[in-house]
């Protein structure tokens, strides 16, 4: 099943915009960023699929974990976003379609 990934995205009462710059993510060495200043989610454009897509949940949870004040480290946001990508991606069959995001190339 395609899920198109919103160009937004509400995490508790805040709305984060989703997009792609590689500019930033290259002068931060990551391949994604949950910004809460800018209130953004940047995901790297230049990586496989599968890496796009957990890379995805990995800032999502770091939302989660601002918000609701729960205690991880990177490396647990790592471990529970890579088991969401397979249960997600590989047992339910959800393919994300990110058409509407936009961001420098």
């Amino acid at each position: 099943m395609k899920v198109k990934v919103p160009p937004k995205v509400k995490v508790a009462s805040h709305s984060y915009l989703i997009r792609f710059d590689r500019k930033v993510l290259r002068s931060a060495s990551a391949n994604g960023l949950a910004r809460h200043t800018y209130q953004d989610i940047i995901v790297s454009d230049d990586v496989a699929m599968s890496e796009r897509n957990q890379i995805l949940l990995h800032e999502l949870l770091h939302l989660v974990e601002r918000f609701w004040g729960v205690k991880l480290d990177d490396i647990d946001i790592d471990r529970i976003a890579e088991g969401l990508a397979v249960i997600l991606f590989d047992n339910l069959g959800i393919e994300l379609d990110w058409s509407l995001i936009e961001g420098s190339k």
